[in-house]
């Protein structure tokens, strides 16, 4: 009986020897896997800051990585959680690092306004109101009526169609910055107030810039339009990114391929265009408003040199996470509301219920003179 007992008892510590060194075996793989991991996340991260001041001309394809910054972020918080559990401080301590270096520019993703009053209701009299919105060619049912409801000051349009019914739904209250002989096409301002001279940015293609001079009150505010180059990923690219598609190995890596270099190359005619916008606006005497799609997310480089010396109305006055650009996973912010420092924000919004368009339009409430 006792030697019964004996094996009994050693039969036992051997399978918690092996239970014991199965659970080791499992966490052994998953510290080489997180170490790898932190080692990657680590690279993307730093290279997700600095790229914004390095123009695409020099980081070709790292500068797409900015594209996934919101992620790569949730990963560092990730497997910072994962060392800290585990006890590994010296790693722990890297990934905190690294996390808290995302931190500095959390703000262009994700805002959090603690002491934001939800049942605020605007007195709109004391604020211009401003909407900037590509609207796809506008040919949408609706369309007109939607931005009627919403009334807006200054209305900065993308890809509008000259001519059309919500064209000319929208020109009946507007002014409008059009001008056949100088071709300025489907990018364009209506305005309520008086507006005293426009333009294109001269250097740029006609249908990428425009803007006015709006006399407010006693003041002029110059107000820029922008529609930067496109990104070229057509309808199918999204859907094959969305839907991670199964196709054979070598299709799979030639169409990755192809949008990686569509990427890379219109990145870097952004980034020329971005020079000379950024060279305009610095010449401008003016309080200077800058609406428009953008192309580009907030860490990029396109955006990093236009926004200079400007405010994003989103890090103002957003709440949370906002995007702009329909897709599945909700994680493109490229339509803008940039404005002088001397001009109060006082509301950010993006209307995610409507589709118009493949974008969503961004609506800001802005007050010109604090002291009214």
């Amino acid at each position: 009986m006792a030697e019964y007992y004996t094996n009994s008892i050693s039969r036992g510590k051997k399978r918690k020897r092996r239970s014991r060194s199965g659970s080791e075996l499992l966490f052994s793989l998953l510290d080489i896997v997180s170490t790898l991991a932190m080692v990657l996340l680590v690279f993307l991260t730093i290279t997700t800051i600095i790229c914004q001041y390095i123009s695409p001309e020099k980081s070709g394809v790292l500068s797409v990585i900015a594209l996934g910054a919101p992620i790569i972020y949730l990963f560092d918080i990730v497997v910072m959680f994962y060392w800290v559990v585990r006890w590994r401080w010296y790693r722990a301590t890297v990934m905190i690092v690294t996390v808290v270096l995302g931190l500095f520019y959390l703000s262009r993703y994700y805002k959090i306004e603690i002491d934001r009053k939800y049942d605020t209701s605007f007195r709109e009299r004391r604020y211009t109101k401003i909407m900037t919105y590509n609207v796809r060619e506008g040919k949408s049912e609706g369309l007109a009526e939607y931005i009627k409801k919403h009334n807006p000051d200054i209305l900065c349009l993308q890809e509008i169609n000259i001519g059309g019914d919500t064209w000319n739904a929208l020109t009946e209250r507007y002014q409008t910055t059009y001008m056949p002989k100088v071709c300025i096409g489907g990018n364009q301002i209506l305005s309520k107030y008086r507006i005293i001279r426009s333009g294109g940015i001269d250097t740029l293609q006609h249908r990428s810039s425009v803007w006015a001079d709006l006399k407010i009150k006693d003041d002029t505010i110059r107000v820029v339009s922008l529609h930067l180059q496109t990104t070229s990923i057509s309808p199918k690219d999204t859907q094959f990114i969305e839907q991670h598609e199964y196709i054979g190995d070598r299709e799979r890596d030639s169409k990755l391929r192809s949008i990686v270099e569509r990427l890379v190359e219109n990145n870097r005619k952004r980034a020329v265009q971005a020079g000379l916008v950024a060279d305009f606006l610095e010449k401008s005497p003016y309080t200077t408003i800058v609406c428009g799609d953008f192309n580009d997310v907030p860490l990029s480089y396109t955006y990093n040199s236009i926004k200079r010396g400007l405010n994003d109305t989103f890090s103002k006055m957003a709440d949370g996470f906002a995007y702009t650009y329909n897709m599945r996973y909700g994680v493109l912010r490229i339509d803008n509301i940039l404005v002088s420092p001397s001009i109060e924000v006082v509301s950010y919004e993006v209307d995610n219920s409507v589709d118009f368009s493949d974008h969503y339009p961004v609506i800001s409430r802005v007050k010109f003179n604090p002291n009214i």
